[in-house]
Formats: structure tokens, sequence, C-alpha cells
């Protein structure tokens, strides 16, 4: 009698143990989301949009060459400001000298004084304290009458060109060098440039835009006011650590309503912190001069998280 009652003693006390255990587990997992989702080998694809932007000062480095009067005299001008001429274009006259453009570009009657300053080869060596100490005020060229060595007009190459403007250390890592953005100038016009380059400058960062893009006020324009977008895109989003790479292609896996994972290609759009958006439905591809329809994954798609770790293979793109 003695034996089934400990014996009984027993079984209680297990039964509590392991109710007390999955109450414990339970509570785990509905308090701390990140143990809940680490156990979960797969998750849903979802559409979703991601607008990133910083207002900054930008400073507009171009080549530019100015061309000096060699005599003194009364000028004639044949060109107009803001127009676009060829290279040895007949600009002024002095009499019988006549003088022509040295490069091709926008003609110019204003100057500030810091061409040499900033220029392309220079560019490593300009300094936010620097540049925000300058007092811009631009020089009026094009008088009737000028002696020798007076500056007569200048010829801005519009053909490329650079946008200069520094950011915080923590909001580098949005600027990757080669990737495309937008640069809104007073609010309304809006020029497509490249990430050129990016200088670690004593815990901030220079960023470096080259674009070959028309603006209107570029001749006599040295400082503005912009909005720089690194990212603006819609998609599908995706854990980066998803993204596998089979036969040189990147894909992902997804599960299939017999619970196996097929390969399936995305063209990834954008890379945003640990996730990446990827292209809806299908996207576009060219091999060989030859465009072809790729299919996708779709929006609710269930995708493998950890693909590099799971026995499907691959190898993780990074």
């Amino acid at each position: 009698m003695k034996e089934k009652t400990k014996d009984r003693k027993k079984f209680i006390l297990r039964a509590v143990l392991w109710f007390l255990a999955v109450c414990l587990l339970t509570s785990l997992l509905y308090f701390i989301p990140g143990i809940s989702g680490a156990l979960n080998s797969t998750y849903i694809a979802e559409y979703d949009s991601v607008f990133v932007s910083d207002e900054v000062e930008c400073y507009l480095v171009k080549n530019e060459k100015i061309t000096y009067s060699n005599k003194s005299g009364t000028v004639s001008y044949a060109i107009n400001e803001g127009t676009h001429v060829r290279k040895y274009t007949v600009v002024a006259k002095i009499g019988s000298d006549v003088y022509t453009s040295e490069q091709p570009g926008l003609i110019s009657y204003s100057a500030d004084g810091y061409e040499s300053y900033f220029t392309e080869d220079n560019i490593p060596n300009i300094k936010k304290e620097e540049a925000e100490s300058i007092s811009f005020s631009n020089q009026e060229l094009g008088k009737n009458q000028v002696v020798s060595g007076d500056p007569l007009f200048k010829a801005v190459d519009d053909k490329e060109w650079f946008v200069v403007f520094w950011i915080d250390k923590e909001d580098v890592n949005q600027y990757v060098k080669g990737n495309k953005v937008s640069v809104i100038i007073d609010d309304a016009l809006e020029i497509k440039a490249t990430i050129n380059d990016i200088y670690d400058q004593e815990n901030r960062y220079m960023v470096v835009l080259r674009t070959q893009e028309y603006f209107d006020k570029l001749a006599y324009t040295r400082k503005v006011k912009a909005e720089v977008v690194t990212v603006d895109q819609a998609g599908l989003f995706i854990q980066q650590k998803s993204i596998v790479t089979v036969d040189g292609q990147p894909g992902v896996y997804v599960k299939q309503i017999n619970g196996d994972f097929e390969f399936v290609r995305v063209k990834v759009l954008s890379l945003i912190d640990e996730n990446a958006i990827v292209a809806d439905g299908t996207f576009t591809e060219t091999v060989d001069e030859v465009t072809t329809q790729v299919k996708t994954i779709n929006v609710y798609d269930e995708i493998l998280k950890n693909a590099k770790s799971s026995d499907k293979g691959g190898e993780k793109v990074e």
C-alpha cells in the first residue's frame, strides 16, 4: 500500500514539473518573439515600399575654364549667357583679336573665385569646415571695357559634373559606391547620379556623386540645398540570409504544397540592413541581346529562412 502511494506521488510530481515546463516555454515564446522566430525555419514574403533620403547642403564641382584678355580695349561678345558651345567657338573679340572657348560647355559671365578649389582632382582635399566657411559671391564678367589680364568669360563643362556633401557616420551604410541615387534640388528638379566615392573625414563622411544630367543653373551655382534619395523602391521584402546562388543565379527556396522546397530565382532591387527588396512575380533578363521574362517569387510565398545552413545547398549571396 505504501509503495503505491510513493509511485502516485512520483507521478504527480513529474506531471507538475512537465506542466510547469510547458508553461515556461509558452511564456518565453509569447513574450520574447526573437526566440519564437529562431524556431521558425520559414517566413512569408510580404509586399512593401521603402523611401530613404537625407537633406544636405551640396557643393557642385565642375570643370571650369576662365578665359582672360591679353590686351586692353572694348569687348564685343558673340554668345549669350548660358549658351552651350563647342570647343574653339568664338565668344568675344577685342579689336581684331578673338577669344574662343577652351572647352565645350556652358558660357558664363560670372565667377566665384573658387574654380580652382572645387575641381575633380581636388575633391579628396575638400573639407567640410573650409567649404562651409566660404561666403560665395559671384563676380560679374563680361565687361565692355577691360584691361589686359581681366577675365572675359567662363566655359563650364556640363556633360559631367559632381555633387559633394557630408553625412554622419550612422548614415553612411545607405551609401554604396556605384549605386544610383536621386538628387532633388529646390524641391522640384530631380537629377539622377551615381555614388562615385566616399571619404572618411574624422567621423564624418564626404559623399561624391557623379552625374551627366542637365542643370540649367549649373554655370553660376556652387552651393545648393538638396534631398538625396538613396532608396525609393517597392517590392517583396525578404531576408538577405535567405538568398543563395545556384548555378551562378541568385534565388531563394520556396516551400511547396507537398512540403518540399523549390529553388526560385530572384532579382534583388535594393538591400536594406539585413533585408532585401526583390522583384514580384516576374522580372526581365537580357542575355546575348535577347530579353526574356523570368518567373520569380510572389507575395505570401513561404521562404526558407537560412538557406545556407539547410541541406538545400547553394552559396549565400553577400
